[in-house]
């Protein structure tokens, strides 16, 4: 979420294509000497919106955020995925040649196998923001009463 520029990028990386600046982003995130993530040397975003008064999306729709992971087991990254990683199961649950349908016919068959061995190993999850500038003539104290 960049305010100052209007847009908000998220990156999804597999292991293997995990950018080495943030590799050292993460690694030196508690050393006194950090290394400063850039998303310039991240590639492409997974998704990009962009926000304010122009676009159509304003501002003030972000407020109390939340990250959310979304189980969908055949979606549009994981089902495209299923003959990929799991190609012994796709030939046998095979629907035409459609990876998406062959994790949903597999799924179907096994609904037992879901609630027994589904697990997932996340490595992490890191949230960047810019730091908030301070707008000339503006104090960065709040007053109370």
């Amino acid at each position: 979420w960049d305010p100052a520029n209007g847009y908000i990028k998220s990156w999804v990386f597999r292991r293997e294509g995990f950018p080495s600046n943030l590799k050292d982003a993460m690694a030196t995130a508690s050393d006194k000497k950090r290394i400063i993530p850039d998303p310039n040397t991240w590639g492409l975003p997974y998704a990009y919106f962009a926000i304010g008064p122009e676009t159509g999306c304003s501002a003030d729709h972000f407020h109390n955020m939340r990250i959310v992971f979304n189980l969908a087991f055949c979606g549009a990254v994981a089902g495209n995925r299923f003959a990929k990683d799991c190609p012994t199961l796709a030939k046998q649950y095979d629907q035409n040649g459609d990876s998406w349908q062959a994790c949903n016919a597999y799924l179907r068959s096994n609904p037992k196998q879901l609630k027994e061995e589904a697990y997932w190993l996340i490595e992490g999850v890191y949230i960047y923001q810019r730091e908030l500038e301070l707008v000339k003539g503006k104090s960065n104290t709040t007053n109370s009463s």
